[in-house]
């Protein structure tokens, strides 16, 4: 089989990579506004289109395809655990590893505000943890009480906490109409961290919404079922360019922030142990890691952007004045679509592109504080990427802009900032082709043409 073609169903684009397997090199690409709103099929038929112009009929027909979907923004999940420094925070590590859009989340006790919260917000999902094996299971049966006795509340609920409380919480939400799948205990021990479980629990339930995309028989017709979630298929091709193959080494730790108009995702592999004399608190982070941050955007997000920024940094990287400033804010608020067309709005674009990266980076980074515990120095919350080798940008606001060196350099920690876990220096890179979900998905058949893909893919940025 000579050409495989990568397919990824997104809200905003249907993108389509084509892979000559023979000589392990993308031979094409090609993408078109998305249609999974009205028929995914449409989207599909048009890359199909222009990818038989390119490799002929016969080709096409006789190649493996496969595909990803990030449509309607990812399965919408709410968190629910014991503590916020745990089980919470462990439980939104699976829940980005899997895909999913963290819409709420609560710890200790769900109150009835918590409840109502729930209902309005209509999830797809509720992943509930807590506890340790073989620890106390009053409280997360407690949490599971509650939540099987809520009126209005139709999400199926994954466990993942103390499994001697399994079958207990089994019961008590089927008994009131609920459907709940089991799944490992995310935090089983002190300093364990276990999320493979519900990370497939998650998946199988994503999985499971796609079949009711519109058109979807039609795609299935075309090319098969869609394999997994795009973030998925994105931090899958970071770990594979982090890890390497047997003959291609990889880069070992890194990083990849990918802008968008609602959101900025950072995905990092990174080692997970501490520094000297520093004890780590808090819930165990994975090696491969993913954060969303959901007021973070270049468009409908811009206003949340703009509160979460140093307007100061704006000011000065745009050399706008507020009014200027306002403005440039208002037309992408009333334009998702827009596109800088003047030297202001390219200089606005920029500085709010070189923010959002500083924030969200810092945000999905860990952080040193004093410590008052005997004989420990320091006390580190959250993951450590000092030791990041290389910073990838993608998204528009990034690839699309007039210094993306400049907004990439905003994820390296400061002179000023000892304490933030972030690299004092890396090698730069864009992924103009949105090439990791490809890379993702490849991965799963062949892991060295997947890798080379993504080292011919990436641009350095001198």
């Amino acid at each position: 089989m000579k050409y495989t073609i990568l397919i990824d169903f997104g809200s905003t684009f249907t993108k389509s990579t084509v892979v000559d397997m023979e000589e392990q090199r993308v031979c094409y690409t090609f993408r078109t506004p998305s249609t999974v709103g009205t028929d995914a099929s449409l989207g599909l038929v048009t890359c199909l289109d222009q990818i038989r112009q390119v490799i002929g009929e016969k080709a096409l027909l006789e190649a493996r395809k496969l595909a990803s979907s990030s449509a309607a923004g990812g399965l919408r999940m709410v968190v629910v655990g014991l503590t916020e420094s745990l089980s919470l925070m462990a439980g939104k590590n699976a829940a980005y590893g899997a895909g999913a859009k963290i819409i709420a989340s609560f710890s200790g006790i769900v109150t009835d505000a918590a409840l109502e919260q729930i209902r309005s917000l209509d999830p797809e999902i509720i992943l509930l943890c807590g506890g340790y094996e073989k620890g106390n299971s009053k409280w997360i049966l407690e949490n599971a009480k509650r939540l099987a006795h809520a009126g209005g509340i139709k999400a199926p609920i994954v466990y993942a906490g103390n499994s001697q409380a399994a079958e207990a919480v089994h019961f008590l939400l089927y008994q009131n109409g609920k459907t709940c799948i089991l799944a490992d205990n995310i935090i089983p021990a002190v300093n364990t961290l276990n999320i493979a479980s519900t990370v497939e629990a998650v998946r199988d339930i994503f999985m499971k919404r796609i079949t009711h995309m519109k058109g979807l028989d039609t795609v299935k017709q075309y090319i098969g079922p869609i394999v997994m979630p795009t973030p998925a298929a994105v931090l899958k091709g970071v770990r594979l360019l982090a890890e390497g193959t047997p003959t291609q080494p990889g880069w070992e730790q890194i990083m990849l922030v990918d802008m968008g108009g609602a959101t900025t995702d950072v995905h990092s592999y990174a080692a997970t142990e501490t520094l000297d004399g520093v004890r780590l608190v808090g819930a165990p982070e994975p090696r491969a890691k993913r954060t969303v941050e959901g007021d973070i955007g270049a468009r409908e997000s811009v206003n949340s952007l703009l509160e979460a920024a140093d307007m100061r940094r704006i000011r000065k990287y745009s050399g706008l004045a507020d009014e200027e400033i306002r403005l440039c804010q208002d037309k992408r608020l009333e334009d998702h679509a827009f596109v800088p067309d003047t030297e202001k709005e390219k200089l606005f674009e920029q500085a709010i592109a070189m923010e959002a990266v500083r924030v969200s980076v810092r945000r999905h980074a860990g952080q040193l504080y004093d410590g008052y515990t005997e004989g420990v120095q320091r006390i580190q919350k959250g993951k450590d990427l000092m030791n990041i080798k290389a910073i990838i940008g993608t998204g528009g606001p990034i690839i699309n802009s007039i210094d993306p060196r400049s907004i990439l350099a905003q994820a390296l920690r400061t002179k000023a900032e000892k304490d933030v876990l972030l690299p004092e220096k890396a090698a730069f890179y864009l992924d103009t082709s949105y090439i990791f979900y490809a890379a993702g998905l490849l991965s799963g058949i062949d892991r060295e043409t997947a890798m080379r893909i993504l080292l011919d893919k990436l641009i350095p940025l001198t």
